[in-house]
């Protein structure tokens, strides 16, 4: 979509929610706030700040008129809001406030609606006990008022913590009892979702054929329902399954489906998601020219999301700079009226004008000699700061420098010699008779050793300079790393967010780096068999959590454990200015917070 053709749309949307706020100043009270409360949860994600306007009225109506239903539906949307914006803590006072007055006033259905909120809020920040909590209180909630399709719900979000937890038979069973009530409730879209999930943890429990069945129901509902986003879900997760069992074939025919109805609805995120598919399946069919063609288009489509992003971040500057003109026009005009009445006091006595003109040199001076400070001490600070980024870039370029050419030494030098060994051996076995039996196997047992080091050189090569992390970026680099660590050993939950955009290339390479460190450092010394690798990008910077339940130590004493790497660690986050905390007693597991602040731009 065009930048012109966005601002009409944002435009038009601006004018019909006006027009409705016109309108319903006709209306009754309770079609009033009904008409506020649906308008602002239509546009609370896309406008926020023009959701909150609605509620303030919504607010204003029901405290007169004693609406608690209203207020209580008025904080859902306030607290999803704040949600959506990464502000958690005022998402969850927001919730609990409502929460408060739902209960004071036995409003059951907004009790269930309050709960569910604030278990997905404790689920996203990785709270399941709390998770499960607030959603069994919306369960007991609904049946309270016996409203099967607030029962579903509530089944569907216990059942996602349930998978969470990789306890997927206990989340299958949620799953088929609000599969139940919403067939109950005839809620066909509920239902279609219900069956999606299904679907999905059947495939996670590698029930493929179960999958299939199910995912093929959820899609032909969703057609009938015309729901693109969940036509385009049920596509990929079909894709996802079959390429799971083999069945390339069929993968493929999916993938294809999936492109093409995404690029009939518009839908690039989705688009994007079939054409990596696309190009994995084909890859893993060993057909690497389809795979080729497919990962650039894949690479194209992400691109130019990437573009539009960028796009409407320009268009969000400029409306920020036309604000604050029009602030200064405002500040200047004060300014003026300010001088004028400075005049006509001047007029009462010209000695305590005189005194006011001393005051005021007074504070000037005192003004502008303190403001000549604090440019210094920024200006000094803006120094070090641009001195210690250079440092850091420096040696992590130094670094990587290195690591690259011991890699390309290992791969073009030693791993070259050894292809050559193995060649030459194998020619020699035409050349001599072995003595005997013995003989002959020594013989294969030394091709064998290397073979194995001519791939142990190939590994550690590529772990010396991952090129999935230079193509690809952080999220399929580490995906990459994990793919090769063996499950049975150690499973590796990794989960992102906000990081769809590559990052800069130094903050890229110390996150790779740090990850690898930890999970080889729990790989050897924590005794672990699960390992959970968070990563999140917002306006502040880039929050990484990695948390394993093995051996753990204690870590009011880290100066024992250097050997584990823990001081290698510190030192790499540190040159990004970024900050690291461990949490951790013997027996308790270990938790390793990061955080890397973004670099503002002038």
């Amino acid at each position: 979509m065009s930048s012109e053709k966005r601002n009409l749309f944002t435009k038009i949307s601006i004018s019909i929610t006006a027009v409705i706020g016109v309108l319903v100043l006709s209306l009754p009270v309770i079609a009033q706030q009904n008409k506020l409360l649906d308008s602002a949860q239509s546009i609370f994600r896309a406008q926020p700040e023009l959701a909150l306007s609605l509620l303030v009225q919504v607010k204003n109506n029901a405290l007169k008129t004693k609406d608690n239903n209203s207020i209580v539906a008025a904080g859902l949307i306030e607290g999803n809001i704040a949600y959506f914006k990464g502000k958690h803590d005022k998402a969850l006072e927001i919730y609990l406030h409502a929460l408060v007055i739902a209960e004071k006033n036995n409003l059951h259905e907004q009790i269930a609606a309050v709960c569910n909120e604030i278990g997905t809020l404790f689920k996203k920040n990785k709270d399941l006990e709390k998770a499960l909590f607030y959603y069994t209180r919306a369960m007991n909630e609904a049946i309270v008022i016996n409203n099967n399709a607030q029962i579903a719900n509530s089944h569907n979000n216990i059942g996602l913590v349930y998978e969470e937890e990789g306890n997927y038979s206990n989340a299958l069973k949620q799953y088929q009892k609000s599969l139940f009530y919403y067939q109950k409730a005839k809620e066909k879209l509920g239902e279609s979702y219900t069956l999606e999930y299904i679907g999905y943890v059947f495939g996670l429990m590698k029930k493929y054929e179960s999958a299939n069945e199910y995912l093929q129901k959820s899609l032909s509902l969703r057609r009938e329902l015309k729901d693109n986003y969940g036509i385009a879900v049920c596509l990929i997760e079909l894709t996802e399954i079959n390429r799971d069992k083999k069945d390339f074939k069929q993968a493929i025919s999916y993938a294809k489906q999936a492109i093409s109805f995404c690029k009939e609805i518009n839908y690039p995120d989705m688009l994007q998601q079939g054409y990596l598919l696309l190009s994995e399946i084909y890859e893993q069919k060993k057909d690497f020219d389809q795979a080729y063609q497919a990962h650039k288009k894949y690479v194209s489509v992400k691109d130019s999301i990437f573009n539009v992003t960028k796009s409407n971040q320009i268009n969000e500057l400029q409306t920020q700079y036309d604000t604050e003109k029009k602030e200064q026009k405002i500040d200047l005009l004060n300014k003026e009226s300010a001088i004028q009445k400075l005049k006509l006091t001047q007029r009462d006595g010209i000695i305590f004008a005189i005194c006011l003109a001393f005051l005021f040199c007074i504070i000037i001076g005192y003004l502008v000699s303190n403001r000549y400070k604090l440019k210094q001490n920024a200006r000094l600070q803006n120094a070090v700061i641009v001195q210690q980024d250079l440092a850091a870039k420096a040696v992590l370029n130094a670094e990587e420098n290195e690591r690259k050419r011991i890699a390309n030494e290992l791969h073009d030098g030693l791993g070259q010699m050894f292809s050559a060994v193995k060649l030459n051996l194998s020619a020699l076995a035409d050349h001599f008779e072995f003595k005997d039996e013995h003989g002959k196997k020594m013989y294969g047992k030394t091709l064998s050793l290397v073979d194995e080091s001519c791939k142990e050189v190939r590994v550690i090569s590529h772990q010396m300079t991952p090129n999935v992390l230079l193509k690809s970026g952080l999220t399929s680099a580490i995906r990459d790393f994990i793919d090769k660590i063996d499950v049975k050993k150690l499973k590796v939950n990794l989960s992102t967010f906000g990081l769809q955009d590559r990052l800069d290339e130094n903050i890229e390479i110390v996150l790779y780096r740090v990850i690898q460190e930890t999970v080889n450092n729990v790989i050897k010394h924590a005794g672990a068999n699960s390992l959970d690798i968070q990563l999140t990008k917002d306006e502040e910077g880039i929050n990484v959590m990695i948390e394993d339940n093995g051996n753990g130590f204690d870590a009011n004493h880290m100066e024992k454990f250097e050997g584990m790497g823990l001081k290698n660690i510190l030192t790499r986050v540190t040159y990004l200015n970024g900050t690291v905390d461990f949490s951790s007693t013997p027996d308790q597991g270990t938790l390793i917070a990061i955080f890397i602040p973004c670099k503002k731009q002038a």
